[in-house]
């Protein structure tokens, strides 16, 4: 019988984040016959879909996505509605897809949480892809880790997205 490893079972050091890349987000529209992405296998309500600018060394181009998020309060203040001052926690599960540059497609999807303080939001989630361009298909080995902000009343978000750098990850090979 085998026992699980445990963190001292391992001689590897664990591995820095290395920065992938950015997004620069915009709602563009809160009507689900403009989702991107299926409502199918999503957890939550639909939010809305926008476009953005995606910037970094290995990809770069422009991402087009939805969001589906549960116990989400933007969608009462779009509307003009009171919301509580207080701390607020939803789930975040967004998806689309990112045109690069030169002409590939790679789909994202994601898992995480919004918390929103009075007049911001914190994001966070973990993204995978898919993708059938044989250039991005490194992508497929990668599990990013995404932080950024909401600022809601302007209706953008940024995205920092990271994932591990090391001999075992999606920098390995890089000079």
């Amino acid at each position: 019988m085998t026992r699980p490893a445990t963190v001292s079972d391992t001689d590897r050091p664990l591995e820095p984040l290395a920065h992938m890349f950015n997004v620069a987000l915009e709602f563009t529209s809160d009507s689900p016959s403009d989702a991107v992405v299926s409502a199918d296998g999503r957890d939550g309500a639909y939010i809305g879909s926008g476009r953005g600018t995606v910037t970094g060394d290995r990809i770069r181009g422009t991402m087009s996505w939805s969001l589906y998020a549960g116990d989400c309060l933007y969608p009462r203040i779009r509307k003009g509605e009171a919301v509580p001052d207080h701390l607020h926690l939803c789930t975040l599960n967004p998806g689309g897809f990112i045109e690069t540059h030169d002409g590939a497609r790679v789909r994202f999807d994601g898992r995480g949480y919004g918390l929103r303080g009075r007049d911001w939001y914190r994001l966070s989630a973990t993204l995978t892809f898919s993708t059938d361009a044989a250039e991005y298909t490194w992508l497929m080995n990668v599990l990013a880790i995404m932080e950024g902000d909401f600022d809601e009343k302007a209706g953008r978000a940024i995205w920092h997205v990271y994932a591990k750098h090391g001999p075992h990850s999606w920098t390995a090979g890089l000079r």
